[in-house]
């Protein structure tokens, strides 16, 4: 209707009328593009929104997760220290302590996270969308860390835990592993920060069975510079985790939040 009207205007020579429906033509398709613009924005600002939220609630649980995580392997660190000096002579052990902190020394944790939304952020492009933002900064510092995969890693690949496994009576292993390996934790001991494989624990076992398998390991000579390896890898990665920890610290989650969270604990690799 436009188009014809001012074709008429044209032929008419009417340049007015010409230069009103050329201005009621752009303002309208202006309008229309700033009307489209604003939808998008506002559907944008939408998707944001709840990408942060989502992400929030997620990441929150999974700060509580790393937590435990931490803490976890500051005590495997802490158990290989124990069992280090006491093979060196520095600070002797009980044969059972010596037991129970060789074993907790050989253990290690990996992350599992709590969904898959870091994931879905980086293969939809929706982490632009929140990269800007606290949470989301954080968290792109949290998922990237390759301390995490290195717990796992060079866990489960240490030269110590493979000779822990090697020398070590079978018995003595399962029993150990039976009554000192790691626990479930309740969502109230996750939130107190309490440890799943540093408690007080006791080994059911005759007295001379623990005195000899604790010589075993005080006289294998490949035990101890295995062990120096294991308490500097350990260190390291606490050390870096660490300044991690304190980054993702505030954005943990609520309890309610929690307990909604099908990821309360990290499970071991027995």
């Amino acid at each position: 209707m436009k188009l014809r009207s001012l074709t008429k205007h044209v032929r008419d020579q009417n340049w007015f009328a010409v230069a009103l429906d050329f201005f009621i033509v752009v303002a309208g398709i202006l309008i229309a593009f700033q009307i489209t613009n604003w939808n998008e924005g506002r559907a944008l600002k939408k998707r944001t929104n709840t990408l942060i939220e989502r992400l929030e609630t997620d990441f929150g649980s999974d700060v509580w997760v790393a937590i435990s995580l931490y803490n976890y392997h500051k005590q495997v660190y802490a158990d290989a220290l124990l069992v280090l000096n006491d093979i060196t002579g520095r600070e002797p052990l009980s044969d059972e302590a010596l037991l129970i902190s060789a074993y907790r020394a050989t253990q290690f944790n990996r992350f599992s996270q709590t969904t898959g939304i870091y994931e879905e952020l980086v293969s939809t492009g929706g982490l632009a969308l929140v990269a800007s933002t606290k949470v989301g900064a954080t968290a792109s510092l949290f998922y990237g860390s390759n301390t995490i995969s290195d717990y796992g890693r060079f866990g489960q690949s240490s030269e110590y835990r493979n000779l822990y496994r090697s020398i070590m009576p079978i018995n003595i292993q399962l029993v150990v592993d039976s009554v000192c390996g790691d626990r479930a934790l309740t969502i109230d001991q996750v939130m107190n920060e309490e440890n799943s494989i540093g408690y007080e624990c006791a080994l059911d076992l005759p007295p001379e069975q623990i005195e000899k398998a604790a010589q075993t390991l005080r006289q294998h000579p490949s035990i101890a510079p295995a062990l120096r390896h294991r308490v500097a890898t350990l260190k390291t990665q606490n050390s870096n985790f660490e300044n991690i920890i304190q980054r993702i610290w505030p954005f943990r989650s609520t309890r309610k939040v929690l307990e909604n969270s099908s990821q309360i604990n990290i499970w071991s690799n027995e």
